[in-house]
């Protein structure tokens, strides 16, 4: 598959704002023209969700003993995210060639320790893209500006706001996904290594408070927008 040189591009920024070279570059960038190409980018926003909370929860399943409280509830979530996220990835390079289909099915889908960790590594990748999405930067799909002719001088002004709202709509999905995520992590934090101190539970719950209002005061703002 040849990468557009726009896609190109954002590898390498992706790259310099990570500070650290991709284990899987072409990867990345194959995935992300196969959802720009077939218009599966909300699949592919889902899969580098996915691949940071998968990234995430198996730092801290290494930093955990498997006897420890918790663990059998973060394997299940882990291998839960596996699942899904693999889902989506077949989703998306099944739109592909088929000679990249096949690498893929080679390369992560194989049922062997391997493909496994090929898997993790390429997640740990993915996982900086949603880290790009979160600093606020675009996404390449999400830079381009419709060309405007002649005959669209009479344009619809309803139609222009509901287009607005529904990437408000968009952006503050991503928002409280992240939201949620970081509530997940916290409570999962929380169940495995409980502070020490009854000030350390205070502050948590009230992070976890917090973050619970924001997802809330969201979905009461994309409601708004949607009626």
């Amino acid at each position: 598959m040849n990468i557009r040189s726009d896609i190109a591009e954002f590898i390498v920024n992706l790259e310099v704002f990570s500070k650290r070279k991709l284990t899987y570059p072409l990867e990345v960038g194959e995935l992300l023209q196969i959802a720009v190409e077939t218009g599966l980018t909300d699949e592919f926003e889902e899969l580098i969700f996915q691949a940071k909370f998968l990234t995430r929860t198996q730092d801290v399943m290494r930093q955990i003993s498997h006897d420890a409280e918790g663990f059998e509830k973060l394997s299940t979530e882990f291998n839960s995210g596996i699942k899904i996220s693999m889902e989506l990835m077949k989703m998306l390079v099944g739109r592909a060639a088929v000679d990249v289909t096949r690498r893929y099915s080679e390369g992560f889908f194989a049922i062997e320790t391997e493909s496994i960790s090929r898997l993790m590594k390429l997640y740990s990748d993915l996982s900086w893209v949603k880290n790009w999405q979160i600093d606020g930067k675009s996404l390449p799909y999400e830079t381009k500006s419709p060309v405007i002719t002649s005959i669209q001088e009479n344009v619809n002004f309803q139609t222009i706001e509901k287009q607005q709202n529904n990437k408000s709509i968009k952006h503050l999905s991503r928002i409280q996904k992240s939201a949620m995520l970081s509530v997940i992590l916290l409570v999962l934090f929380l169940l495995i290594d409980p502070p020490a101190t009854i000030l350390g539970w205070i502050i948590s719950l009230w992070i976890a408070a917090l973050l619970t209002y924001i997802v809330v005061q969201i979905l009461f703002l994309t409601r708004r927008l949607i009626e």
